[in-house]
């Protein structure tokens, strides 16, 4: 599909992880997503001043961060958000930790770590529940520009990307188109190289991907189809779609689903 080039997307900041726009995608009715609505991240430690000062200009009025209490004070967010109103929650998933993907695993091996991903795909509907219910909570009420980010940027802001944008009609094709692209914005390898002890939304305890060879790794930081692929599966047996999910999981209703369009589609 690639209707809208990688270099459009992706925000050019020298310090940013996975910083982009989510607009510009067409819907199943005819319109598109709104440039400049909704922005999805990785965590943001590196930002420069310049980095800084352009957000700033942005005019964010709500930063959602998935991430736990022991990944914020790892990599916390060096940038005056005091004009945004902050979301976050304290809680710490055993099953989110890389330590709890190779107990899982029972083995190093990329085939082992493939699975662990597939098996957490599955659970972040579920786990994520109310992070993504505040979510689109004030999408629904207006209150953007609004940032939502993890640590890659990848896993938990996939999914919740994923769900903006099937609700407002965008297809499921470009709907993976978006999540893959972190694969061409960002090399997480590269990332991880540069920062030995990052954790990348995965490294908890005594355990960091970068003591793990190269090629196990690589399903663990790469942003494969079939992992968005095992959480939508895992919806729809639980809820039967993902506007059900949304509807029932998340509490949203058909009137904030309009307000939801009204906000962020083009007219």
């Amino acid at each position: 599909m690639a209707e809208i080039r990688a270099d459009r997307r992706r925000l050019p900041l020298q310090g940013g992880r996975n910083f982009r726009d989510v607009g510009g995608y067409a819907t199943t009715d005819g319109r598109r997503v709104r440039w400049g609505r909704v922005y999805r991240s990785g965590a943001m430690t590196g930002l420069t001043q310049a980095d800084r000062s352009e957000l700033s200009a942005f005019g964010i009025r709500t930063i959602c961060d998935f991430r736990s209490p022991s990944e914020r004070r790892r990599e916390p967010t060096h940038w005056d958000s005091s004009g945004s109103e902050s979301l976050y929650w304290d809680y710490e998933h055993a099953g989110l930790s890389l330590r709890g993907l190779l107990l899982e695993a029972g083995e190093l091996s990329a085939a082992a770590m493939r699975q662990a991903m597939l098996r957490l795909y599955r659970r972040l509907p579920l786990l994520f529940a109310a992070p993504y219910a505040a979510l689109f909570g004030k999408l629904t009420a207006g209150a953007v520009p609004l940032l939502f980010h993890c640590a890659a940027g990848k896993d938990r802001t996939g999914v919740a990307a994923a769900l903006i944008l099937t609700s407002l009609g965008v297809p499921r094709e470009a709907v993976i188109e978006d999540y893959t692209l972190t694969n061409s914005v960002i090399d997480l390898d590269a990332t991880l190289t540069a920062r030995p002890r990052t954790n990348i939304g995965l490294a908890i305890g005594n355990v960091h991907l970068s003591d793990i060879s190269r090629e196990v790794r690589a399903p663990l930081l790469e942003a494969r189809a079939e992992y968005l692929a095992a959480a939508f599966g895992q919806i729809e047996r639980d809820h039967g779609s993902v506007a059900g999910y949304v509807a029932g999981a998340l509490g949203v209703t058909e009137a904030m689903l309009r307000e939801l369009r009204r906000h962020l589609l083009e007219e």
